[in-house]
């Protein structure tokens, strides 16, 4: 932990001390702090230096990390799910603030080889760098589609790179996935890497999420390349599988498990943590358990009913265990544990205060502010009173699991047909033993008359894969990425990615004059009730370009529909 503080702290140094920038990276060199003669020296300038790139890790789950998507329902309307975005005149991704980091990547790659000192140590320092270029273009390609690719720190006088047209997205993810492997070959091994820091494992995690994302979204749009990039993702899966490292954190105890694993404050010693990141009391902390009180959000109707019940099967066709949503509690009984586990009822403590008292919430969240749908998600939710206060969490929060690096695996295998049973055993089942639930075969062994509508056809094994990861993953923030990959935008129009839980009148007399929710003419909350259902469009997928830019650079031309 102390070396992790050491690289937070030491992140600002190197970003003020190097790139103190307000300009457009498109358009003006950053003034250094500290010139290129006086700091290129040593490799501890390389270790500063890549340390300012650290607190942008991305971390999953969180309030709100799914609401672009049919999962969760916020309380305001979602502008871009009811197609109501806007082309905007400046920002929106494309300004110096969101290009600054990927310049500040080329500025060390073209200035690390003046340091003298160990190569292995000064190409590791390069590991981490490409890595996180890596993750930063990967980041525009999802927003923009094409964009123009930079290997080098520009300076004013570029005026053919700085004006010129977006690079392909071939070129741009080849460029990506090359970044990926060099960092790969050069990172060790978490055991020789200081904790805290990038490592093989880390990077073999993004190439293997990126390649799937990639592969999917060509695949699902007949473009070139999808099964190239299948196996480059199995192939960085298959490292981190093979190297006998991680494991699917499972203490033996089915309903507590899945709920006990978002909510510990160590995680550096936790199998499934491929990368964590870390806080410490008083040293960095985080607001996640407060924000997810106050969630202005709910699970929707069409979330809830996506979890099988506990023989394995569908709702539809559950032989009897599912009984159905008159009430809370009824509707989770006999379902995948997952499900008790990541909502809000009477089986989970709200809160445990300091004396050891327990807080239970005798009636499902349903107000605005706290919960939209009356399905409040817990993941991530600490009850220890301790981790309520703002800005004050000290739970660790995953950067790269190892559940999704088995499930990206299935999928990728899946998607080339090569998905056996050996495969199934060891990924998901193995996702589905910490919560004992039945295992999947290949042959499924049931139609669901419920499966999504993506708007083609697939395999009901591939059916249940992906629901296996909307499950495993809800609230994590993967499901937009994974509508967008899969080109499922029709997702959105479900009825019930608009709905909450069904509230009888027996029930709502409970709450008595603080019910605050609208019903539809079947006793379901709506949440927003002059909006009753949704369209989708395909521009959608990308991002606009902001006006400024298209004006600036005319050579930039704008994403289809926009």
């Amino acid at each position: 932990m102390k070396t992790f503080k050491t690289i937070i702290n030491t992140a600002f140094i190197a970003g003020t001390a190097i790139l103190c920038s307000c300009s457009d990276y498109l358009d003006l060199v950053p003034k250094d702090a500290l010139s290129d003669a006086t700091y290129w020296k040593t490799t501890d300038d390389l270790k500063i230096y890549a340390n300012r790139f650290y607190p942008g890790l991305p971390r999953l789950g969180g309030r709100g990390a799914d609401n672009t998507s049919d999962d969760f329902i916020s309380n305001n309307p979602n502008t871009l799910l009811f197609n109501q975005a806007i082309v905007p005149t400046s920002g929106g991704g494309w300004d110096y603030n969101s290009w600054a980091n990927i310049r500040a990547c080329n500025y060390f790659l073209n200035r690390y080889h003046n340091v003298t000192g160990n190569q292995e140590e000064i190409d590791r320092y390069v590991a981490e760098v490409r890595f996180f270029r890596a993750l930063e273009y990967f980041n525009k390609v999802k927003s923009f589609g094409d964009v123009p690719w930079y290997n080098k720190d520009l300076q004013t006088s570029d005026k053919d790179a700085l004006y010129k047209a977006r690079d392909s997205r071939e070129l741009v993810v080849d460029s990506i996935i090359a970044d990926l492997d060099y960092a790969i070959e050069h990172l060790k091994a978490p055991d020789a890497t200081v904790k805290g820091r990038i490592h093989k494992y880390a990077a073999a995690a993004l190439k293997s999420r990126i390649a799937l994302f990639e592969a999917s979204y060509r695949k699902y749009r007949n473009l070139a390349g999808s099964e190239n990039l299948f196996r480059e993702s199995v192939s960085a899966s298959e490292l981190i599988i093979n190297s006998g490292v991680y494991s699917i954190w499972n203490t033996g105890n089915p309903d507590k498990d899945y709920f006990n694993l978002f909510i510990q404050e160590d995680l550096t010693n936790n199998s499934e943590a491929i990368l964590p990141f870390e806080y410490k009391k008083d040293v960095l902390m985080h607001n996640t358990t407060r924000q997810l009180e106050e969630s202005y959000t709910g699970m929707s109707k069409a979330l809830v009913e996506s979890y099988l019940c506990k023989n394995g099967k569908p709702i539809a066709i559950s032989d009897g265990l599912y009984l159905g949503d008159d009430s809370l509690m009824m509707e989770l009984k006999n379902r995948d544990p997952r499900l008790l586990q990541s909502m809000d009822n009477k089986t989970l403590p709200f809160k445990i205060y300091s004396n050891g008292d327990l807080q239970i919430r005798p009636l499902p969240m349903i107000d605005p502010q706290w919960c939209t749908t009356g399905y409040w998600m817990m993941k991530y939710h600490s009850p220890d009173q301790a981790q309520w206060n703002a800005d004050q969490s000290t739970l660790d929060l995953f950067v790269f699991r190892y559940a999704e690096t088995l499930l990206n695996y299935a999928e990728a295998k899946a998607e080339l047909g090569e998905c056996t049973q050996e495969v199934l055993d060891n990924t998901i089942n193995k996702l589905r033993s910490r919560v004992a639930m039945p295992h999947l075969t290949v042959n499924v062994g049931f139609n669901d008359p419920n499966w999504p509508d993506y708007g083609y056809s697939i395999s009901p094994l591939l059916h249940e894969i992906r629901r296996e990861r909307r499950i495993e993953f809800a609230g994590e923030g993967f499901r937009w990425n994974d509508i967008v990959r899969w080109a499922a935008g029709k997702l959105i129009e479900d009825p019930k990615s608009m709905l909450g839980m069904k509230v009888i009148p027996e029930m709502q007399d409970k709450y008595g004059d603080t019910f605050k929710a609208t019903l539809n003419q079947d006793g379901y909350i709506i949440v927003y009730p002059n909006l009753t259902s949704r369209k989708w469009s395909d521009k959608l997928y990308l991002s606009p370009l902001p006006i400024n830019e298209l004006s600036i650079n005319p050579n930039l031309t704008q994403n289809p529909g926009w």
